[in-house]
């Protein structure tokens, strides 16, 4: 059977209801191995999940739960993701610099936007965890960190998101894709103090996505982006600096004006890349002997399901 060149929205329903769920599966099986091994060991799960090497191996299973999504729907759709994803394309080094600009535009125009967030609902009374889960004691945990936050999310995160979910919606619209798979990647995070960012953040990779059509530049952003985080965290901790919002006029408003700068931005910077765009065909075409009016069922349990998760999360955070 010949393969498809492109995804169709019913592959990126199934990506995003196995993104959703893969890595609850996939942490129980090593939450079950590792009590099997406390069990012969004669020790503690406690003391187990406290180590700092259980919660290294911990934080790999949400991207081996995404390349397991990533094969799994290349397996059921028979799709050629090298095509697909267009890694064959000749890489561009404008794409290169707008990735790295546009990447500093994210981590420090919405910053202070987040943290005005996050201090708003701390005012109303939710709990929160906003900490690193491995610690920045010394520059080993700081690589550490970037290769477990920042290189296999970069690269497991993306092949699903924008190399799935995004093209596979197109089918919807180039727009709709663009909003529909930021919102699906924010409720993934199942965090509602990871509402604003991811939901901006995945607009950005989604249009970068949208005008290169190579999986590469989408893969490059996400990186910088979290790189960028990692290390600023690793420096304040370094020097002993602890990063606070107060919820005062001047702050309130900096950071809308921030984070309004940072829209406008974006804005300018992909009108001016689309402007000169090729007219071609577009990529929204359903396959061959796809049903173009069948429910897409897996997109909208997976839209169900996170959405319970993040309500779940909201009552969690007010009766912590």
């Amino acid at each position: 059977m010949e393969k498809k060149l492109t995804y169709d929205k019913y592959d990126a329903g199934q990506g995003f209801l196995f993104a959703l769920f893969m890595p609850f599966l996939v942490s129980l099986v090593y939450l079950f191995i590792v009590y099997i091994i406390a069990s012969i060991a004669g020790v503690s799960l406690e003391n187990i999940t406290e180590n700092t090497i259980y919660l290294a191996f911990a934080m790999l299973m949400s991207p081996i739960a995404f390349i397991l999504t990533f094969m799994l729907v290349n397996k059921i759709s028979r799709t050629d993701y090298a095509m697909a994803l267009g890694v064959k394309q000749k890489f561009d080094y404008k794409y290169l610099i707008v990735a790295i600009l546009l990447s500093l535009v994210c981590v420090f125009g919405m910053s202070n936007f987040v943290n005005l967030f996050d201090a708003v609902l701390e005012k109303i009374g939710f709990v929160g965890s906003y900490s690193l889960p491995l610690p920045m004691d010394n520059f080993g945990y700081l690589v550490l960190n970037l290769v477990l936050l920042a290189i296999l999310p970069a690269i497991c995160e993306e092949l699903v998101f924008r190399g799935i979910i995004f093209n596979g919606l197109k089918q919807y619209g180039n727009m709709s894709a663009v909003f529909l798979s930021a919102t699906l990647f924010m409720l993934v995070h199942s965090s509602v103090e990871q509402t604003v960012y991811p939901f901006f953040v995945g607009i950005v990779l989604a249009l970068l996505m949208l005008r290169t059509n190579n999986i590469i530049y989408p893969i490059i952003l996400h990186f910088l982006n979290n790189a960028i985080v990692v290390v600023m965290n690793y420096v304040y901790y370094q020097n002993g600096i602890a990063e606070s919002f107060t919820l005062s006029l001047s702050n309130i408003l900096f950071a809308i004006a921030l984070a309004i700068l940072s829209v406008l931005c974006v804005v300018i910077t992909f009108k001016l890349i689309l402007k000169n765009k090729d007219k071609k065909k577009k990529q929204n075409i359903l396959q061959d002997g796809t049903q173009k009016d069948a429910p897409n069922t897996f997109l909208y349990v997976g839209i169900i399901g996170a959405v319970i998760i993040w309500i779940f999360d909201l009552i969690s955070g007010f009766v912590a």
